[in-house]
Protein backbone atom coordinates (compact mmCIF):
# COMPACT_ATOMS: atom_id res chain seq x y z
CA UNK A 1 0.00 0.00 0.00
CA UNK A 2 1.25 3.10 -0.44
CA UNK A 3 1.73 5.93 1.84
CA UNK A 4 -0.94 8.99 1.55
CA UNK A 5 0.64 11.93 0.79
CA UNK A 6 -0.28 15.21 2.74
CA UNK A 7 -1.76 17.55 0.60
CA UNK A 8 -0.21 20.41 -1.01
CA UNK A 9 -0.11 23.76 0.59
CA UNK A 10 -0.92 26.77 -1.54
CA UNK A 11 1.86 29.22 -1.83
CA UNK A 12 0.72 32.60 -0.69
CA UNK A 13 1.10 36.08 -2.95
CA UNK A 14 4.69 37.96 -1.89
CA UNK A 15 3.34 40.67 0.88
CA UNK A 16 5.24 43.55 -0.80
CA UNK A 17 5.32 46.64 -0.27
CA UNK A 18 2.96 49.02 -2.48
CA UNK A 19 5.25 50.60 -5.35
CA UNK A 20 3.90 54.41 -6.34
CA UNK A 21 2.43 53.17 -10.12
CA UNK A 22 0.33 49.83 -8.02
CA UNK A 23 -1.02 53.00 -5.97
CA UNK A 24 -2.29 55.04 -9.17
CA UNK A 25 -3.59 51.87 -9.92
CA UNK A 26 -5.17 51.24 -7.13
CA UNK A 27 -6.78 54.16 -7.01
CA UNK A 28 -7.81 54.75 -10.67
CA UNK A 29 -9.50 51.19 -10.17
CA UNK A 30 -11.08 52.26 -6.97
CA UNK A 31 -12.74 54.96 -8.31
CA UNK A 32 -14.31 53.13 -11.28
CA UNK A 33 -15.43 50.01 -8.88
CA UNK A 34 -15.66 51.32 -5.68
CA UNK A 35 -15.25 48.21 -2.83
CA UNK A 36 -15.57 45.71 -5.90
CA UNK A 37 -11.89 44.05 -4.23
CA UNK A 38 -12.29 41.63 -7.37
CA UNK A 39 -12.39 43.80 -10.04
CA UNK A 40 -9.88 46.28 -8.30
CA UNK A 41 -7.29 43.50 -7.88
CA UNK A 42 -7.92 42.41 -11.86
CA UNK A 43 -6.93 46.14 -12.34
CA UNK A 44 -4.15 46.82 -10.20
CA UNK A 45 -2.61 43.38 -12.07
CA UNK A 46 0.17 42.57 -9.22
CA UNK A 47 -1.87 42.22 -5.97
CA UNK A 48 -4.06 39.75 -4.86
CA UNK A 49 -7.80 40.56 -3.76
CA UNK A 50 -6.78 40.19 -0.09
CA UNK A 51 -3.91 42.32 -0.36
CA UNK A 52 -6.28 45.21 -2.18
CA UNK A 53 -9.19 44.55 0.57
CA UNK A 54 -6.20 45.65 3.11
CA UNK A 55 -4.43 47.91 1.20
CA UNK A 56 -7.73 49.83 1.05
CA UNK A 57 -8.27 49.97 4.59
CA UNK A 58 -4.51 51.69 5.45
CA UNK A 59 -6.14 54.25 2.40
CA UNK A 60 -9.11 54.94 4.40
CA UNK A 61 -7.13 55.52 7.65
CA UNK A 62 -4.86 57.60 5.71
CA UNK A 63 -7.88 59.65 4.33
CA UNK A 64 -9.35 59.98 8.15
CA UNK A 65 -5.91 61.42 9.28
CA UNK A 66 -5.52 63.86 6.63
CA UNK A 67 -9.32 64.84 7.49
CA UNK A 68 -10.66 63.72 3.76
CA UNK A 69 -13.39 61.09 4.80
CA UNK A 70 -15.97 62.51 2.79
CA UNK A 71 -13.75 60.77 -0.09
CA UNK A 72 -14.60 57.59 1.20
CA UNK A 73 -17.27 55.61 -0.49
CA UNK A 74 -19.81 54.74 1.75
CA UNK A 75 -20.27 50.55 2.42
CA UNK A 76 -23.04 49.31 -0.41
CA UNK A 77 -26.25 48.68 2.12
CA UNK A 78 -28.20 45.68 1.38
CA UNK A 79 -32.02 45.43 1.17
CA UNK A 80 -34.13 48.41 0.63
CA UNK A 81 -32.34 51.56 -0.92
CA UNK A 82 -32.73 55.20 0.53
CA UNK A 83 -35.58 57.05 0.15
CA UNK A 84 -36.16 58.10 -3.75
CA UNK A 85 -34.44 60.88 -5.00
CA UNK A 86 -36.69 63.64 -6.92
CA UNK A 87 -35.66 64.88 -10.33
CA UNK A 88 -35.24 68.29 -8.79
CA UNK A 89 -32.69 66.99 -6.20
CA UNK A 90 -31.02 65.33 -8.44
CA UNK A 91 -30.46 68.17 -10.59
CA UNK A 92 -29.73 70.12 -7.81
CA UNK A 93 -27.17 67.09 -7.13
CA UNK A 94 -25.32 67.99 -10.13
CA UNK A 95 -25.43 71.51 -9.95
CA UNK A 96 -23.13 70.90 -6.95
CA UNK A 97 -21.34 68.08 -7.82
CA UNK A 98 -20.00 70.41 -10.49
CA UNK A 99 -19.06 73.12 -8.63
CA UNK A 100 -17.39 70.80 -5.44
CA UNK A 101 -16.79 67.54 -6.81
CA UNK A 102 -16.61 65.11 -4.28
CA UNK A 103 -17.05 67.97 -1.31
CA UNK A 104 -20.30 65.90 -0.30
CA UNK A 105 -20.92 68.75 2.59
CA UNK A 106 -20.68 71.48 0.59
CA UNK A 107 -23.12 69.23 -2.33
CA UNK A 108 -25.14 68.81 0.60
CA UNK A 109 -26.05 72.19 1.16
CA UNK A 110 -26.83 72.90 -2.75
CA UNK A 111 -29.38 69.72 -2.37
CA UNK A 112 -30.82 71.26 0.80
CA UNK A 113 -33.13 67.90 1.08
CA UNK A 114 -30.29 65.44 1.63
CA UNK A 115 -27.55 65.19 4.44
CA UNK A 116 -23.71 64.64 3.19
CA UNK A 117 -24.19 60.56 3.53
CA UNK A 118 -27.09 60.68 1.46
CA UNK A 119 -25.30 62.48 -1.35
CA UNK A 120 -22.57 60.64 -1.14
CA UNK A 121 -24.35 58.03 -1.32
CA UNK A 122 -26.19 59.23 -4.12
CA UNK A 123 -23.14 60.26 -5.77
CA UNK A 124 -21.74 56.59 -6.02
CA UNK A 125 -24.75 55.34 -7.42
CA UNK A 126 -24.67 57.80 -10.30
CA UNK A 127 -20.81 57.18 -11.07
CA UNK A 128 -21.93 53.39 -11.60
CA UNK A 129 -24.46 54.53 -14.03
CA UNK A 130 -22.10 56.54 -15.82
CA UNK A 131 -19.81 53.71 -16.40
CA UNK A 132 -22.13 51.71 -17.15
CA UNK A 133 -22.79 54.08 -19.97
CA UNK A 134 -19.51 54.83 -20.85
CA UNK A 135 -19.18 58.27 -19.73
CA UNK A 136 -16.42 57.30 -16.89
CA UNK A 137 -14.54 60.38 -17.84
CA UNK A 138 -17.34 62.81 -15.78
CA UNK A 139 -16.74 61.34 -12.71
CA UNK A 140 -14.69 63.51 -10.68
CA UNK A 141 -11.20 61.69 -9.58
CA UNK A 142 -10.93 60.56 -6.55
CA UNK A 143 -7.71 62.49 -4.93
CA UNK A 144 -8.65 65.96 -6.86
CA UNK A 145 -10.28 67.81 -4.48
CA UNK A 146 -12.62 70.61 -5.92
CA UNK A 147 -12.00 74.35 -5.78
CA UNK A 148 -14.49 75.40 -8.55
CA UNK A 149 -12.12 75.62 -11.44
CA UNK A 150 -14.02 75.56 -14.51
CA UNK A 151 -16.57 77.63 -12.89
CA UNK A 152 -16.08 80.53 -14.92
CA UNK A 153 -17.91 81.22 -18.07
CA UNK A 154 -16.93 83.65 -21.33
CA UNK A 155 -19.47 85.04 -22.96
CA UNK A 156 -19.00 83.14 -26.09
CA UNK A 157 -19.37 80.11 -23.59
CA UNK A 158 -22.85 81.73 -22.40
CA UNK A 159 -24.06 82.48 -25.78
CA UNK A 160 -23.36 78.84 -26.80
CA UNK A 161 -24.73 77.77 -23.64
CA UNK A 162 -28.02 79.33 -24.79
CA UNK A 163 -28.10 78.44 -28.26
CA UNK A 164 -28.00 74.91 -26.93
CA UNK A 165 -30.76 75.84 -24.54
CA UNK A 166 -33.02 76.54 -26.83
CA UNK A 167 -32.46 73.46 -28.98
CA UNK A 168 -32.02 70.61 -26.89
CA UNK A 169 -34.21 72.00 -23.77
CA UNK A 170 -32.87 70.24 -20.72
CA UNK A 171 -30.58 67.45 -22.59
CA UNK A 172 -27.36 68.55 -20.37
CA UNK A 173 -25.22 66.20 -22.93
CA UNK A 174 -26.69 67.51 -26.32
CA UNK A 175 -25.86 71.30 -25.16
CA UNK A 176 -22.80 70.23 -23.44
CA UNK A 177 -21.95 69.36 -27.13
CA UNK A 178 -23.14 72.74 -28.48
CA UNK A 179 -20.80 74.45 -26.06
CA UNK A 180 -17.63 72.51 -26.93
CA UNK A 181 -15.76 73.54 -23.58
CA UNK A 182 -17.67 72.44 -21.10
CA UNK A 183 -19.19 68.90 -20.02
CA UNK A 184 -22.67 68.33 -19.09
CA UNK A 185 -22.56 68.51 -15.29
CA UNK A 186 -20.38 71.93 -15.83
CA UNK A 187 -23.80 72.85 -18.55
CA UNK A 188 -26.24 71.63 -15.59
CA UNK A 189 -24.76 73.77 -13.05
CA UNK A 190 -24.65 77.01 -14.95
CA UNK A 191 -28.02 76.03 -15.95
CA UNK A 192 -28.88 76.35 -12.71
CA UNK A 193 -27.67 79.30 -11.62
CA UNK A 194 -28.67 81.02 -15.11
CA UNK A 195 -32.59 79.85 -14.15
CA UNK A 196 -32.24 81.33 -10.48
CA UNK A 197 -30.98 84.78 -11.90
CA UNK A 198 -34.35 84.46 -14.81
CA UNK A 199 -36.11 84.06 -11.25
CA UNK A 200 -35.07 86.91 -9.18
CA UNK A 201 -35.46 89.20 -12.36
CA UNK A 202 -39.08 87.98 -12.72
CA UNK A 203 -38.42 86.63 -15.88
CA UNK A 204 -39.35 82.91 -14.68
CA UNK A 205 -41.57 82.69 -17.44
CA UNK A 206 -38.58 82.13 -20.16
CA UNK A 207 -37.45 78.90 -18.11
Amino acid sequence: LGVARAPLKKKKAPNLPWMPDEHERFVAAFTLYPRKWTKIAEYVGTKTKTQVCSHATNYFNQLQREGKADLIPPPEKRGRQSQHWTPEEHERFLVGLSTHERHWLEVAKVVRTRNAGQVQSHAWNYFKQLQREGKADLIPPLEKRGSGTGEHWTPEEHERFLVGLSTHGRDWVEVAKVVGTKNNLQVCGHAWKYFKQLEREGKGHLI
